[in-house]
């Protein structure tokens, strides 16, 4: 039970000569914030109608009633403002001090360098200290596809059970500003033991006992977890709020790109590719090939680029297609159309395989203009890898 100090001459059991009676009324909100809203729009409707019977009958007060207004619930809003790392060692049990306060292996954010150490970092906005009383962000892992329940966990300051969770209580002095950032210094993600079904049994069930269901997160994997999915999670941001008349509320999950572990930070050692030329208009097959395994690695992770050089501004221009398929020694791309870059019939362009900040070496590849100059190579079949065409160079 609340109560509402309420300024009214028509409520007051004693009047006051040009004045008002001051006096406080029970007021009970409802929970579900759309009922409370039209309960305290009612119980508002009812003073204003007390007000002008009461007016109507005397004319002598002339002051005009003072009511308090009861704000609609705003939420607030979430953004990560810097993304964790792409790439990082999860940490075992044995590695972490639990009682000594030390956080080892800490998650850098996605800017961090070796001279330059920087965290990942979430901010709040639209806080209102009108409205909002208490602010609760909480913080779990989920898996890379389906933001799924994963029996990683976190350590590191604020964390219980395997979550992060931090509260806050608005303050309208220091809170006027409507924002509140979290930076994450001290936070661990922490693995399984073993990858085996008893242990990934075991920390599943240790999650669902202990962290909570965020929302619009599914409450289960839809396939069981195995060696060969763990690799990627992500970080699922969970914020919700208390306004000054007990009401909840609580936004939809935030989730973090992909941290992929360190196993799988590869890189593509490029040899050649065939055709070694190929039509100017684009759409054509290509294979590049590569002197080190692909085993691990993504097609969504990688990106082609074509470049194309003005001999006489030195201007650089760039055509990026992303990658068709991967296979263990083989990329195979579509070609992109060049026939605007130049007006020559033949152009020399180099290529070049991206992935996750690195860069392959340079390749070499001419597209032509008219196609009855190209290789006689079958661009419309990808070539098969293998050992003499691994030896072969462009021309």
């Amino acid at each position: 039970m609340q109560q509402l100090q309420i300024h009214s001459p028509a409520l007051g059991q004693q009047q006051l000569a040009g004045g008002y009676a001051k006096h406080l009324l029970s007021y009970e909100p409802d929970r579900n914030p759309m009922i409370a809203a039209t309960s305290s729009q009612a119980f508002l409707n009812e003073i204003v109608a007390s007000e002008a019977r009461y007016f109507g009958r005397d004319i002598l007060l002339q002051a005009e009633p003072q009511l308090l207004s009861l704000k609609e619930l705003q939420p607030p809003s979430l953004t990560i403002e810097e993304q964790p790392a792409r790439f990082y060692r999860f940490r075992y049990e044995s590695e972490i001090e639990k009682d000594s306060g030390r956080v080892r292996g800490l998650l850098l954010g996605r800017s961090s360098t070796d001279g330059n150490k920087s965290f990942m970092r979430v901010r709040v906005s639209d806080i209102d200290p009108a409205v909002h009383s208490q602010l609760q962000l909480t913080v779990c892992t989920v898996s890379a596809e389906e933001k799924a329940p994963h029996p990683y966990y976190l350590h590191g300051d604020h964390c219980s059970d395997g979550y992060f969770q931090l509260k806050k209580s608005v303050d309208p002095l220091r809170d006027s500003g409507g924002e509140w950032e979290i930076t994450f210094e001290r936070l661990a993600v922490i693995c399984l033991l073993k990858k085996t079904k008893k242990y990934i049994e075991d920390g599943m069930e240790a999650r669902r006992r202990n962290v909570p269901q965020l929302p619009n997160c599914p409450t289960a994997p839809s396939t069981q977890y195995t060696t060969k999915n763990f690799g990627r999670i992500r970080l699922a941001f969970s914020l919700s709020f208390v306004d000054f008349f007990g009401r909840e509320g609580q936004l939809s999950t935030v989730f973090s790109d992909p941290i992929v572990s360190e196993k799988e930070n590869k890189t593509v050692q490029v040899d050649c590719l065939n055709p070694a030329e190929v039509p100017m208009e684009g759409g054509s097959m290509l294979a590049i090939h590569t002197s080190t395994p692909t085993t691990g690695i993504q097609k969504s992770d990688l990106k082609v680029h074509f470049t194309v050089i003005n001999k006489l501004t030195r201007d650089r221009t760039e055509f990026v297609v992303d990658v068709d398929a991967v296979k263990k020694h083989l990329l195979q791309v579509r070609t992109p159309d060049l026939r605007n870059a130049t007006v020559n019939e033949r152009l020399n362009c180099l290529v070049v395989v991206h992935s996750h900040g690195w860069k392959s070496g340079k390749l070499n590849i001419y597209f032509a203009r008219n196609q009855s100059n190209c290789s006689k190579w079958n661009t419309g079949t990808p070539p098969q890898s293998g050992t003499a065409l691994k030896r072969a160079r462009p021309i």
